[in-house]
């Protein structure tokens, strides 16, 4: 089990650190003409195939039962309309606003499961939760003139709240148990078919302007969708939907860190703050669930030692 709990922490972060290169990949295409529709295809396709190429490789297969497709279905419905909503978005607000709006998706994570599933909240994650959402508004709510719009915070607020939906499913639907690529893959494999609609069954379907553009595309399918996919759904299994949307805090950072070392944007002390607020964001959850686990451990122990009396 402390094995099981470690690859969930592990997975979350690596989900959320590579989610958050979305912006590094994706937006170098859209200046270059690409429409959000045609890059988002060319996305979840070269994505789904090499899930399905290195599944084969290990000699692992792709076959659902009849009951999970339903479930499989819904999940790439919600996938894709969650990318095509904060794509959408982009047009009304900043990207970097966007971002922080987006991370919203906790608290609906950690909402719905507590009124539905009766999940606790324990302090310790309330207080995690807090100092990450701290930390992400000082990453881009502090200086400058921000432009708000109403069309482009329901945008994103329903973006958010998709991906919560997801991620709640994954944890509590049937395809609980399933391998995570196998569940990347479907889940892909839907939204591949939703995009290749999108683009009027390809009759709209744009073009890669060059070489460079595609290798854009290839790191853009698998970076923050190949291995922030599969590990999303591993980090749910292991350790539930609440904590994964926590580490998903990550993301900002991976995206401001990029920011400095790719395009040479200043690193200030404001934003240093922020990146220490929500690394102690991530510690901290992992602190307080295991001393949690640690005490629940503990009290299980000393009451079977005194019912044994």
């Amino acid at each position: 089990m402390p094995n099981d709990k470690l690859k969930g922490y592990l997975c979350g972060a690596a989900s959320g650190a590579s989610y958050g290169l979305i912006p590094l990949f994706s937006l170098p295409l859209l200046h270059r003409g690409v429409d959000f529709d045609s890059l988002l295809f060319y996305r979840y396709l070269i994505a789904t195939a090499v899930l399905g190429l290195i599944t084969r490789i290990k000699g692992r297969d792709l076959a659902l039962q009849r009951g999970e497709i339903p479930f499989i279905a819904v999940l790439g419905i919600l996938f894709a309309i969650s990318s095509i909503l904060m794509f959408m978005a982009f047009d009304y607000m900043p990207t970097g606003l966007v971002s922080t709006m987006f991370f919203i998706y906790p608290i609906l994570v950690a909402v719905i499961m507590a009124a539905v599933y009766g999940e606790r909240m324990t302090r310790g994650r309330c207080a995690a939760l807090a100092l990450a959402i701290g930390g992400i508004a000082l990453l881009y709510l502090t200086g400058g003139k921000l432009r708000f719009s109403a069309t482009g915070l329901a945008l994103t607020f329903s973006a958010a709240l998709t991906y919560a939906a997801y991620i709640i499913i994954v944890n509590k639907s049937r395809v609980r148990h399933l391998r995570g690529s196998k569940v990347a893959f479907w889940s892909l494999a839907a939204g591949t078919a939703i995009f290749f609609a999108r683009t009027g069954f390809g009759t709209r379907l744009q073009h890669v302007p060059s070489a460079e553009a595609w290798g854009l595309v290839l790191l853009l399918a698998i970076v923050p969708t190949v291995v922030s996919c599969t590990s999303l759904v591993m980090s749910v299994r292991c350790i539930g939907s609440t904590a994964t949307s926590i580490l998903g805090a990550l993301e900002p950072v991976t995206a401001v860190v990029c920011g400095t070392l790719v395009f040479a944007e200043p690193m200030t002390l404001r934003v240093f703050a922020a990146i220490a607020m929500i690394v102690g964001a991530v510690l901290l959850l992992v602190a307080s669930d295991a001393v949690g686990r640690l005490g629940h451990n503990l009290s299980n122990k000393i009451r079977n030692k005194t019912f044994k009396r």
